[in-house]
């Protein structure tokens, strides 16, 4: 792999030492109320040593009300203690890569056992809309969340805007509520830059960003033209990103698709050239439309043993600043140490596709191809 790869990246005033993202990879095995426990911290001590330049902390719920998994962390005051001494753990292992935290409302995909609610009017009248006043509460929230995040020691925040949650269905050009969360561009990116603003204003020593999807594949979503619209037509997810990057954003992270209705464009099978280049397709748009801001790739797991030609050329040609691993980094979280040192055998993710179905069953998730049985319990 080119040196280019390995070769260190400054966001605002922090290094991260090489260009390998971990994305954020939910195990769903946090102890009661959502808290860090053995498991949580087993799987990312694995991946503090495992050499990347940016992980992520898999989603972490800003609340308890309305959670996509039953053992998906929380951040809250109670469980603080638990995440400080995650950080503290994987700095003691690695100090230089910078550990990030997501942030998270599931909105509509809520779980079964949880509750759901929507950002805009639609024809599922089981699920309640939020109200204005509701969706200012969850502003603050996350606004309250990130100064936890900055107690906590992380690096930096993502606030989720990917893959149909709360952020993201906000986003959508179909979301034209008649109140300040929607309608315009600048309305329906108001909660996620209005976050991003105030969290770089309150806690500079923070790195703040969002992951987004800038296709999602359905009628009305990000990505699309119009509330009607279905064929990709990126100028309005770069308008509303735009009010991202206004707001201070220090980086993108760029992904595509809603897991529980179109996967196929946010994990393509491995033979999925065309939405494996599509994503790469994106991220070049959203470096060539904001330049000054950071931006990280995603799907690079899908190109197998091609990854590291991928890697090289979308970063030799400035297409990309990171090159994010999603499935590889839970197949073996010690990936790109093993490249660069060139010791011990790598295991590629085999796309068989279990620990989707460990998640969508709401299990321990893990990679069985690689794990006889689960390694954080």
């Amino acid at each position: 792999m080119s040196e280019i790869v390995f070769s260190p990246f400054q966001i605002r005033d922090r290094t991260a030492p090489n260009r390998l993202t971990a994305q954020a990879m939910e195990i769903n095995s946090a102890e009661n109320g959502g808290a860090v426990g053995n498991a949580t911290l087993k799987r990312y001590l694995e991946l503090a040593r495992g050499g990347w330049g940016i992980v992520f902390l898999e989603a972490t719920s800003v609340t308890k009300s309305h959670l996509a998994r039953q053992h998906g962390l929380i951040l809250s005051e109670k469980n603080l203690t638990g995440f400080k001494q995650l950080v503290k753990q994987f700095k003691s292992v690695d100090p230089d890569t910078l550990f990030m935290i997501q942030l998270t409302h599931s909105g509509r995909h809520s779980g079964e056992f949880s509750k759901k609610v929507k950002a805009y009017p639609d024809n599922v009248s089981e699920i309640p809309l939020l109200s204005e006043e509701e969706l200012e509460k969850i502003r603050h929230l996350f606004i309250k969340k990130v100064a936890l995040a900055d107690e906590a020691g992380f690096d930096g925040v993502d606030i989720k805007a990917c893959h149909g949650y709360l952020g993201g269905e906000l986003l959508r050009p179909i979301n034209q509520r008649k109140d300040r969360f929607g309608g315009s561009v600048e309305n329906r990116a108001f909660l996620i830059s209005s976050v991003i603003q105030e969290a770089v204003e309150k806690f500079p020593r923070l790195l703040v960003g969002s992951r987004f999807s800038a296709y999602e594949g359905i009628r009305g979503g990000c990505g699309t033209g119009g509330p009607g619209e279905i064929l990709e037509d990126l100028d309005d997810i770069r308008k509303t990103v735009g009010c991202m990057v206004k707001a201070g954003a220090h980086y993108l992270n760029i992904s595509s698709g809603i897991p529980a209705l179109t996967p196929q464009i946010t994990r393509p099978a491995k033979k999925g050239y065309f939405c494996r280049y599509s994503h790469f397709r994106y991220t070049k748009k959203f470096k060539e439309w904001f330049p000054e801001t950071a931006v990280i790739g995603s799907t690079y797991t899908t190109g197998d043993l091609t990854s590291f030609t991928h890697a090289e050329e979308n970063l030799v040609k400035g297409h990309t600043d990171f090159v994010g691993f999603g499935r590889q980094n839970l197949a073996d979280a010690e990936f790109p140490k093993k490249v660069k040192e060139k010791v011990g055998s790598i295991h590629f993710c085999t796309f068989c596709g279990k620990c989707s179905k460990l998640l969508k069953n709401d299990q321990n998730v893990f990679c069985r191809e690689y794990h006889k049985s689960s390694p954080y319990l």
